[in-house]
């Protein structure tokens, strides 16, 4: 029970945790940046259809660039609101006051986002 309890604990007192958070017409996006407790990260892109009719949007194509790399994906959104990506490693994080680009395309159309930061 003492190393479920310390394991709880280590994972709710890191700072570090950042969110950075946009939208756009029709998107709203979350990039979270979550700290493990040995030295690696988790940065989990989360997009959000914000329109009326998200059984229409179809295939997703997006993309998003930090400070530090940048990703991309292609997904059928399927009536569902959300699509998330995870990546993670060790290596370099975004600083807190940089902004994300994220760029949407589906259906002919194209958002892009600027996403800033907030801690979490």
């Amino acid at each position: 029970m003492g190393l479920f309890m310390v394991i709880i604990l280590a994972g709710c007192l890191n700072d570090n945790d950042m969110a950075f958070t946009g939208e756009s017409q029709n998107w709203s996006a979350r990039y979270e940046v979550s700290h493990t407790i040995d030295d690696n990260h988790r940065n989990t892109l989360t997009l959000t259809y914000e329109g009326d009719d998200p059984a229409h949007v179809g295939t997703v194509k997006y993309k998003y660039a930090a400070t530090s790399g940048e990703g991309s994906g292609e997904t059928e959104l399927s009536g569902r609101r959300e699509i998330v990506h995870q990546s993670g490693g060790n290596g370099a994080i975004p600083l807190k006051d940089s902004i994300i680009e994220v760029t949407v395309e589906w259906n002919g159309h194209k958002e892009e986002l600027k996403l800033s930061a907030n801690k979490k």
